[in-house]
């Protein structure tokens, strides 16, 4: 997938260059957009304009509220005026990267369960967000749930019900309580699914930030 529309004037990327005298990371923008080649401004670090040369090879990394994407590309030219931009080649390829962190808020709300194992699906059961994330989510359960043991959760993610396969990373007991916390990492699940969870974690994010939350 090309994932073209992602790329107009405005959008901020950062220019990754493996090798040479400018080896580093730049952060910069897109000033033009055009078929086979796009125009992003130079680079300033200290007030400095960083003179990376025609040719030189480099990765561009961009995102949106919800992915990051990458592609590689080489400078074509150099312009000074009206502003200083270089020329670069638009992709032919533009890759979806996974991001490492994922943005996580508290979120309460009641999930059913059921655990996976050799001989089926066990019988449902009820228990607690306590928060989520776009890789995973946080949850009491009045029992201790083996590491490593696969899950099927059950909750209400925006305006409707999904049920969401998990791996279980971590449970311990809460402190003078019949409570586990469970720590749950999300598995095998679609990008559409992952980004359905993410674009409602933002979501949550953003009342928080009105409400003086965060």
């Amino acid at each position: 997938m090309l994932y073209e529309e992602k790329i107009y004037e405005g959008v901020s990327v950062e220019l990754v260059v493996y090798e040479g005298e400018y080896k580093g990371k730049y952060r910069t923008r897109i000033e033009e957009v055009g078929k086979r080649i796009l125009s992003v401004g130079v680079p300033v670090v200290d007030g400095q304009f960083i003179p990376l040369r025609e040719g030189t090879r480099l990765n561009v990394i961009f995102a949106d509220e919800l992915s990051a994407y990458s592609f590689s590309s080489s400078i074509i030219k150099r312009i000074a005026l009206p502003i200083p931009t270089f020329i670069i080649e638009f992709p032919n390829k533009i890759e979806k990267i996974q991001r490492r962190k994922f943005v996580r808020v508290p979120l309460i709300r009641s999930l059913k369960y059921r655990i996976i194992e050799k001989e089926g699906i066990s019988d449902e059961k009820s228990g607690y967000m306590i928060d989520l994330s776009g890789g995973g989510l946080l949850f009491n359960a009045q029992e201790n749930l083996p590491s490593k043991a696969i899950i099927l959760l059950k909750t209400l993610i925006g305006t409707g019900d999904m049920e969401i396969p998990g791996i279980v990373i971590r449970s311990q007991r809460e402190d003078g309580k019949d409570l586990f916390k469970v720590s749950v990492q999300f598995y095998e699940i679609s990008e559409k699914t992952r980004d359905k969870i993410i674009q409602y974690v933002f979501e949550i994010q953003r009342e928080m930030r009105k409400k003086g939350l965060v």
